[in-house]
């Protein structure tokens, strides 16, 4: 009988590391594997002891400090206390809300809703999602009073305080060809037949809610994806993966960072594209590699500022884009806007990306940051409600969020252009508190 060994983690020296520091584990100059052996038709459990060390291979972890694990601290307040709560317009939250609320009819009651007991479980949530069924459009005060009554309202902080980094994302839009040639050249790919996830949680009770990205080698064990200048340079060819070809290697880079894109074909029709799995090698910034080498000034650090930098410097792409080894796939969407980790529509300005380690896909989150002001320089005060209904690589940390700022052009001149410090309260379903 074959037996599929689940080779985890190996040989953490070295590795790369991600924009921010997440799991827990081993001493970083330990050399650990983890494993668990599966027998075809065994229900095998976890062993007692399975350590976890950060590496690449694991979504959201780095080697810098994997002693470093965030922890999130939920206090119990009032809505008094949320800056800026009762000016907000709730009753534009209620249906990015209502499409969480289509996710947890799926569950059973007695179903987790987060990690590691974060949201508690589907059943606490029935009366909430009953009750904004009932706000009428447009009527911000039935929503406010909804919301203050389904609710609880919760100061999140992290190791460091309540004080975090959030910024922002839009749909990137790529002009594409179903055909290559002419300018037509950068293939936008699928998902491989060859990519496995693998959720650790079904293995190792404190996986946090990470996933391991792989491949099987000739031996059945999973191993490292191919990395993205791997891929470059023909690791992938001939498996005809190619969705399309993009006439700009920077505006692809973009989308595959955002997760999803929309595709403006040659014809003149318009292809959503969605996240379909990506290599699962650590997230790098291509911002901070040049910054990290001293090309970019301070300030310049926006995504305008790193489309500048690569319009000026045309030859270097392969050699700053390649220090960013993740690579994500996409499919074609059958739905058009983008589609968040919880597979539902994303509402502009009302959906939030966060790290579900800790916060639970469906919560609502009233956020209090800054953000672009249209048309002019500077930043104005931010405070909305949110719905937590995405995730991101590089959204890691008790305290950090990237808000979906849109499809259209404002979100991308603005969402380019926010990220900063801000802080944020989870509202939580009467009976839950973690």
């Amino acid at each position: 009988m074959r037996k599929l060994v689940l080779v985890l983690l190996l040989g953490c020296r070295g590795a790369d590391s991600a924009p921010a520091v997440h799991e827990v584990g081993v001493p970083r100059d330990a050399a650990v594997v983890a494993a668990v052996v599966v027998d075809a038709g065994v229900d095998a459990a976890a062993p007692a002891e399975c350590p976890v060390c950060a590496c690449p291979m694991v979504e959201g972890e780095t080697s810098t400090s994997p002693t470093a694990r965030d922890e999130l601290t939920l206090t119990k307040t009032k809505y008094s206390e949320l800056a800026g709560w009762a000016d907000d317009k709730l009753a534009e939250a209620v249906p990015s809300f209502l499409k969480s609320c289509e996710k947890l009819k799926l569950l059973k009651d007695g179903d987790a809703i987060g990690v590691d007991g974060h949201g508690g479980k589907a059943g606490q949530w029935r009366s909430a999602c009953a009750a904004a069924a009932k706000v009428k459009a447009g009527d911000d005060a039935a929503a406010r009073a909804m919301f203050e009554a389904e609710f609880v309202p919760f100061v999140a902080a992290g190791k460091t305080g309540p004080n975090g980094k959030l910024t922002a994302y839009d749909v990137q839009e790529l002009h594409a060809s179903r055909k290559k040639g002419g300018k037509f050249t950068e293939p936008v790919m699928g998902r491989p037949a060859d990519l496995v996830m693998v959720d650790l949680a079904k293995f190792v009770g404190d996986a946090h809610g990470r996933h391991v990205w792989g491949r099987f080698d000739k031996d059945g064990e999973i191993v490292p994806y191919y990395t993205r200048a791997e891929i470059r340079k023909g690791a992938l060819a001939g498996k005809q993966l190619e969705i399309m070809y993009a006439n700009d290697k920077v505006d692809l880079l973009f989308a595959q960072i955002e997760g999803s894109a929309k595709a403006i074909m040659d014809d003149g029709s318009v292809v959503w594209l969605e996240f379909a799995g990506k290599n699962g090698r650590a997230y790098k910034g291509v911002g901070g590699v040049l910054r990290g080498s001293g090309e970019l000034t301070p300030g310049n650090g926006t995504m305008q500022g790193i489309r500048k930098w690569f319009v000026d410097h045309p030859g270097r792409y392969d050699e700053i884009a390649d220090q960013d080894a993740s690579y994500v796939f996409f499919n074609e969407s059958k739905q058009a806007g983008a589609i968040g980790s919880q597979k539902t529509i994303l509402t502009a300005k009302r959906s939030i990306a966060v790290d579900r380690a800790f916060i639970a896909m469906s919560t609502p989150v009233f956020v209090d940051t800054r953000a672009p002001i249209p048309g002019k320089p500077g930043t104005a005060p931010w405070q909305h409600l949110l719905i937590a209904q995405d995730t991101g690589g590089g959204i890691l940390g008790a305290v950090r969020g990237d808000l979906y700022w849109g499809d259209d052009a404002e979100a991308s001149e603005l969402g380019g252009r926010m990220g900063g410090a801000g802080r944020y309260w989870l509202l939580l379903p009467k009976g839950v508190s973690k």
